[in-house]
């Protein structure tokens, strides 16, 4: 039952620790995945990530994101389409391009260089959201763009990832065929679609003479779409996101968020927020620390310009570039998944796995900072 204090340990730690972040100007999750850190293996260790912590953290990212689809405006997500996809494409072209020349400089092979380029291309839209829904900026024309484009390069990284594995990789006995994995994943959106007009239509009837929670009945939903986003190599965030869009567009929305929320926040989400810093080791930054501060660099920066290009392309100005650009900075879970993958398929060394891990996870700590900044910076002009 250790896992017990564990969970008290984080919900105590990342309390008290998102107030004092907050009491210094940067954003409530900073502290939270800082309270991660300091609990983890890179400093008190006294805290460990293990399979109860690492649900109830699947279960938190999985609640936030149906939160952040919840709050989104379905019009102005489709109105911002074709920029979101733009910002997408451009944020995966930068970092893959430049990732892969900082691999090639360390001396490693082109595949590995490709992989690590694919690696930092992935962007995790969940700690964005944080900061988003705590500026008020989640259901701005910038924060729908970012909400889009994280979707997008979701299926758009998903696709890299599976042709460098079906290429290159070493088959660990999964299927990884990219044209399988393309028509899972079109077959994926259209029952999105389906169940998005089933639920439109009969959403009362269910509710109403069947006696369906609806608070019940949506948690069902989301862990649905999660579920199968994941079962056609899409992450489950994306299933999450579609499944509170289904139900934004409800008379119930109001009281599904509010349930949601209260849900989420008493446990799940500060959980995963903990679990990010907790996967962090010092080793990963010890072993090999000119590497892990270029990496860092490289992977800001490039996501940064890149997303922030595509923005520009999209007829945004200056300042709303350059939020959108910090607002996909951030790789979570995402990269911490794709580096996972790359390390069973071969296509990473172990000697620098936990260099990359380190990585990922300090620009996760860095993107909510530069993005609350930023958003301060829009507010005064």
């Amino acid at each position: 039952m250790e896992y017990l204090i564990d969970l008290v340990l984080i919900l105590l730690a990342t309390v008290l620790f998102g107030k004092l972040f907050k009491s210094f100007g940067l954003p409530e999750v900073v502290g939270q995945l800082m309270s991660g850190v300091i609990l983890g293996p890179s400093i008190l260790n006294i805290v460990q990530t293990g399979k109860i912590i690492g649900t109830f953290s699947e279960i938190g990212v999985i609640i936030l994101m149906f939160i952040a689809g919840l709050e989104s405006n379905l019009e102005l997500l489709k109105k911002y389409l074709k920029p979101s996809l733009i910002v997408a494409f451009m944020g995966i072209i930068f970092p893959i391009a430049f990732m892969y020349i900082a691999g090639f400089f360390h001396g490693f092979s082109n595949i590995e260089s490709l992989f690590i380029g694919i690696i930092f291309a992935a962007t995790s839209v969940s700690i964005s959201v944080e900061v988003l829904r705590e500026m008020d900026e989640l259901d701005s024309t910038e924060g729908i763009t970012i909400l889009g484009a994280a979707v997008a390069d979701d299926v758009l990284s998903i696709l890299a990832l599976s042709f460098a594995v079906s290429f290159f990789g070493v088959s660990d006995g999964e299927n990884n065929n990219i044209i399988l994995t393309i028509l899972l994943q079109i077959a994926f959106f259209i029952f999105v679609y389906i169940m998005y007009r089933i639920i439109l239509r009969f959403l009362p009837i269910i509710i109403n003479k069947f006696k369906f929670g609806i608070t019940e009945f949506s948690m069902i939903v989301c862990l649905l779409l999660a579920y199968l986003a994941e079962e056609t190599s899409l992450s489950t965030i994306t299933g999450a996101f579609f499944a509170g869009i289904i139900f934004s567009q409800s008379d119930f929305k109001d009281k599904i968020s509010n349930d949601f929320e209260t849900v989420g926040y008493s446990i799940f989400i500060p959980v995963f927020f903990a679990n990010v810093g907790l996967e962090m080791e010092i080793s990963g930054i010890l072993n090999h620390f000119i590497m892990f501060i270029i990496f860092t660099i490289l992977a800001v920066v490039t996501k940064l310009l890149g997303s922030m290009l595509g923005a520009k392309m999209s007829n945004f100005n200056s300042i709303s570039s350059l939020e959108i650009g910090a607002g996909m900075i951030s790789r979570g879970e995402v990269g911490l998944i794709i580096a996972g993958i790359g390390l069973s398929s071969h296509l990473i060394s172990e000697d620098y796995y936990s260099t990359i891990i380190a990585s990922i996870i300090a620009t996760t700590l860095i993107a909510p900072i530069i993005l609350r900044k930023v958003i301060l910076i829009k507010r005064e002009h």
